[in-house]
């Protein structure tokens, strides 16, 4: 990380250029003061294709994703709009000849990356924030809070990146499903559980925490804590993102795994009898 702007207007670089306010790279102790401030930030917008279009040829317990196209744009409005643009253009439909329904998207992801930060984007899906949206382009979930803290943090640094990293709760309308409900995870970098450009088919076990019981924990752990324990800097290692999670069971898993709130989706595909009935046998339910 170095301390020099990202542009410089001098002769050496740009004859006769005009001074102009260079682009922030670096955000200072008051910014850090403020928790909602971000560092600056560009969207990265993925999309994620079927591998094997045709259904004849897609099945459970899982199945293969492309990642084949990224863009990045400068601010999120940008990023959804070309969302809402190739969400026109790609529509799922029966062929004619054969009768196999066609699949094409599957989901966007949207991520927004810290200019001047290194971050683990691809194996660990460090992100300032996430959403993710169906393949029509209706938004599905949305990660609002950073996953990572930077390396170079010094002082107060610590706690400004608690505070971005701290996970307050999920609403009753965010927790979509409930434990018996047969689902399907979406693994990607951002769901750094689970095997990236893949589908499984779980069930759920466990749902993740309201805003309700997170505030509770909170105050319990508050009130026989104190000093360093109750700094932002730490409580987000208590409350953060591995507690975003839904606790799930699939094939594919002899153990419960975690999946990241906003990977589970409906399931796409059609579910055998015989399917969902052993995922329930595996959660001991009839």
């Amino acid at each position: 990380m170095t301390d020099k702007k990202c542009f410089e207007n001098s002769s050496d670089h740009i004859p006769h250029a005009p001074a102009e306010e260079p682009m922030k790279n670096r955000w200072s102790q008051a910014d850090m003061a403020n928790m909602s401030a971000k560092p600056p930030s560009l969207f990265r917008l993925t999309v994620y294709e079927y591998r094997r279009k045709l259904s004849k040829h897609l099945h459970y317990p899982s199945f293969k994703l492309n990642d084949f196209k990224s863009s990045f744009y400068t601010t999120l409005k940008d990023a959804e709009d070309q969302i809402a643009y190739e969400s026109k253009h790609s529509k799922a439909f029966i062929q004619e000849e054969s009768g196999q329904r066609w699949y094409d998207r599957y989901a966007y992801v949207i991520t927004e990356i810290p200019l001047g930060i290194g971050i683990e984007l691809q194996t660990r899906g460090e992100s300032l924030s996430e959403r993710v949206y169906l393949p029509d382009g209706t938004l599905w979930g949305i990660r609002d809070y950073c996953n990572f803290i930077p390396s170079f943090c010094h002082g107060e640094e610590y706690n400004y990146w608690g505070r971005l990293n701290r996970f307050n709760g999920r609403s009753p309308e965010e927790i979509r499903f409930k434990p018996g409900d047969i689902v399907e995870v979406f693994g990607f970098p951002g769901n750094d559980y689970w095997s990236d450009d893949e589908v499984n088919l779980a069930i759920v076990v466990e749902c993740p925490p309201t805003k309700d019981q997170v505030k509770e924990q909170l105050e319990q752990y508050a009130a026989t804590h104190s000093g360093f324990d109750i700094c932002d800097h730490h409580l987000c290692s208590i409350f953060g993102h591995w507690q975003d999670a839904y606790a799930v069971l699939s094939e594919s898993c002899d153990s419960i795994d975690h999946a990241s709130t906003i990977s589970l989706f409906k399931p796409s595909l059609n579910v055998s009898r015989h399917r969902a009935n052993k995922l329930r046998r595996m959660l001991g339910l009839r």
